[in-house]
């Protein structure tokens, strides 16, 4: 049950307690409880308080719990130890406080709505009563809110702590995932975040879209549906390019999803996002130095793909030295995708040179360039969840130091069109 309902249906409750028991027989007499129960417990106030204590001293126990690794009863005695700690008339409510704060720790509260509607790909907070959330690429805003702020503050620390994460004013910005629901979760707390904690919650779909999907909201039309699907099934390597919450992955999930059914692909990824459902996909992730033992990153994983025997490599955000690793996969012969950040297509390959530079193991510029070159094929722009153009990548031209690029679609005036025919290059796919 969302936290607001079992808040809301536990004051109605203890209130009716309260008048009841305390008044029922002789409302001048007053029953044999602790002085301090005179006054109306607020089980909001207190459940937040036991939340917060707990995340102080007993985080470990929470994640455990979280993960299956510790029974959920001794959580519930450590609620009650903690909230007679708090309140000497915990212990007349003891059930209804385990159940609520047992939901504050396992819910959403305010955004268990926002969180079931398949409408919403983004979920971003700045303050107890500051959210936002992204439709298909359009952000607005949303009548959400916490009680205070500092259930506000508890509840963001809480995602972080149940899903494995460390947060606190050492560690005050962490990323995690929530497998359950599908969810990348980013928080950021003071002293980095001022005033309030930051949260940015990206949802992924339980089902991949497929490319009729994505012709049906609109991010393509059917034509260009078949052209990508021709692209998928021949080979190609693709950089997706764009903003935040443009559809990138989306995208490339879809890509993945109309590729050959036997061919093999490394999906690598610093937090599962792509969930691919293919049958051939290995999907692998990094290990963080605080989950103990040898940490292992993106640019491990891609490159020890290449003793796998893979048709391809997908990694699901480059944003580091990973690219180094691409850069070696692709001009190796294997197909490549991937996610990158990048606000024009054109602007994707000096970008992945860029964030491989400083893992070159002596390559030139001119080296990194020619690799880049020979190994991309196609570069796809998306804004605000619309394909917006198209490039082909035909090359390096060393004597004019410059890369050889085609624009092969982009979209005018709403209207999708190719550069000189008013329609999708054929002549990238073979045969077609």
């Amino acid at each position: 049950m969302p936290v607001v309902q079992s808040h809301l249906w536990m004051t109605t409750q203890i209130r009716a307690h309260n008048r009841t028991f305390l008044y029922q027989r002789n409302p001048n007499k007053k029953p044999d409880l602790p002085l301090d129960c005179e006054a109306e417990p607020n089980l909001l106030d207190l459940s937040s308080a036991v939340c917060r204590l707990i995340l102080e001293n007993d985080a470990a126990i929470v994640a455990a719990a979280a993960g299956h690794t510790a029974s959920r009863d001794s959580l519930m005695d450590l609620i009650a130890r903690r909230a007679e700690q708090i309140s000497s008339r915990a212990g007349f409510f003891k059930r209804e406080i385990q159940n609520c704060v047992i939901d504050f720790l396992f819910g959403y509260g305010p955004l268990q709505s926002l969180i079931d509607d398949p409408s919403i790909s983004d979920i971003d907070g700045t303050g107890p009563d500051s959210f936002s959330v992204t439709r298909q690429g359009v952000r607005q805003f949303v009548p959400t809110s916490f009680s205070d702020e500092k259930t506000y503050d508890t509840f963001c620390r809480l995602l972080i702590i149940r899903n494995g994460g460390i947060i606190n004013e050492n560690d005050s910005h962490c990323r995690v995932t929530d497998e359950r629901y599908r969810l990348r979760i980013n928080v950021t707390v003071p002293p980095r975040s001022i005033p309030y904690p930051a949260i940015s919650i990206r949802k992924h779909p339980v089902h991949s879209l497929k490319l009729d999907d994505l012709v049906r909201l609109k991010m393509m039309d059917q034509n260009l549906s078949w052209q990508i699907s021709r692209w998928a099934q021949s080979g190609r390597s693709v950089m997706i390019c764009g903003k935040g919450a443009a559809g990138k992955t989306t995208l490339l999930r879809a890509w993945i999803e109309a590729m050959p059914e036997l061919d093999r692909v490394l999906v690598a990824e610093s937090d599962s996002e792509l969930y691919p459902e293919k049958k051939c996909c290995l999907l692998q992730r990094v290990k963080r130095k605080e989950e103990g033992g040898r940490p292992v990153c993106l640019f491990d994983l891609v490159r020890d793909g290449l003793t796998l025997s893979l048709d391809a490599y997908c990694v699901g955000e480059i944003v580091d030295e990973e690219a180094m690793a691409m850069i070696h996969a692709a001009f190796s012969g294997h197909r490549c995708l991937a996610t990158i950040h990048a606000e024009q297509a054109s602007d994707v390959p000096d970008r992945l040179m860029t964030l491989a530079r400083p893992s070159a193991s002596g390559e030139s510029d001119r080296t990194l360039r020619r690799m880049i070159g020979a190994g991309l094929d196609l570069i796809i722009l998306l804004d605000r969840f619309k394909i917006r153009e198209i490039i082909a990548v035909r090359g390096y031209l060393e004597g004019d130091d410059r890369y050889d690029l085609e624009t092969v679609w982009f979209e005018t005036d709403h209207q999708t069109t190719d550069a000189s025919a008013g329609e999708c290059t054929q002549s990238l796919v073979s045969g077609s």
